[in-house]
């Protein structure tokens, strides 16, 4: 189980770079529609870890593989070519978060379903909201966050949390399903430079779990 988590993590990781290399290369698809799939897309692999590696250790070593690979690519300015600071910064600041949720749950085991849901809302939640804020025009809220892709933040972190308590028999109200949801929606709306992807998984996975404890 163990090896074949391994496999198909870094199997899955393999898939998305293919899948953005050739989106943005051959079919010429926007910069921004690239990034927000692979960032939607990256977020799915806690389902993996969690299928293999449970509350285990080994749910530690691919998010530190990945913040240590992303200094690194940092350090000598490895992808220079393809993204800014900021969005490179973003990419670290996404492995840190999960890296850090991970470690707080190989702690404390009944943070898991909390550390889910705070990746699943920054990988949906983060990375569909500029791409409908795109799609459906409105007001800006602060610089270049719109009330769409606030409302976006929202829905969709509500529909992730009704996930798993259908899928995972969990026990949350519909009131405080919306208190995460409102909270994801204003954490996201605070964050920054890249910074909201540990602002809204951190921030999500600990009102998550606080919740789940009342």
């Amino acid at each position: 189980m163990i090896i074949q988590g391994y496999i198909y993590t870094f199997l899955y990781f393999i898939l998305i770079s293919s899948l953005s290399l050739s989106f943005s290369r051959i079919f010429k698809v926007r910069n921004i529609v690239t990034r927000k799939l692979t960032h939607i897309l990256a977020s799915l692999v806690w389902i993996i870890m969690y299928i293999y590696f449970g509350t285990s250790i080994h749910m530690l070593v691919p998010p530190l593989f990945f913040v240590i690979m992303c200094l690194v690519a940092y350090k000598f300015k490895l992808f220079d070519l393809f993204l800014s600071d900021g969005e490179f910064l973003g990419i670290v600041y996404y492995f840190i978060s999960i890296l850090v949720l991970a470690s707080i749950t190989y702690l404390h085991n009944d943070f898991i379903y909390a550390y889910g849901i705070g990746v699943l809302c920054m990988g949906l939640g983060d990375g569909f909201a500029p791409l409908v804020a795109g799609f459906l025009k409105s007001k800006h809220i602060v610089e270049n966050k719109t009330i769409t892709g606030t409302f976006t933040v929202l829905i969709i972190t509500g529909v992730v949390v009704y996930s798993f308590n259908c899928f995972l028999n969990l026990d949350f109200n519909i009131f405080k399903i919306i208190i995460i949801g409102i909270s994801a929606a204003l954490l996201e709306l605070v964050g920054k430079h890249g910074l909201d992807n540990l602002y809204l998984p951190l921030g999500v996975a600990s009102i998550t779990y606080l919740l789940g404890v009342i």
